[in-house]
């Protein structure tokens, strides 16, 4: 019974641990990758039907309040084309934004792997 226990904890130890922490970075750059670029993607997407940014392209020929007049189509008009450059504005802004996120994962891993090489480098000649 002990045999089997240390036979176990050695497992434990040598296949899932240590091979989970070798099999990270592999991960990283392969299913994670695609997880970050997934949520990249599909949060610049919900951003976009948050801020209903299709209802007000899609409207843009649509008196406001139903005024069928001239002066009251001109003014919905411009209204909503201030609108919708204010509103892409703020989806290119959002757009930048989880790049960035994107590129910080991608840069992340190395730069916590150079960060332990170089405080381990600065233990070990203490």
């Amino acid at each position: 019974m002990a045999s089997s226990s240390a036979q176990l904890t050695l497992r434990y130890f040598f296949v899932d641990f240590l091979g989970g922490i070798a099999a990270f970075p592999l991960w990283w750059y392969s299913r994670g990758l695609g997880y970050a670029i997934s949520w990249a993607r599909h949060s610049i997407r919900n951003f976009s039907a948050m801020i209903g940014f299709t209802v007000w392209t899609s409207n843009v020929f649509v008196p406001m309040y139903g005024d069928y007049a001239w002066s009251g189509r001109l003014i919905s008009f411009v209204v909503r084309l201030l609108m919708i450059l204010v509103l892409g504005m703020a989806i290119i802004a959002w757009s930048a934004f989880a790049c960035l996120l994107f590129v910080f994962y991608l840069l992340a891993l190395p730069a916590a792997v150079l960060g332990m090489l170089f405080h381990a480098g600065g233990i070990l000649a203490t």
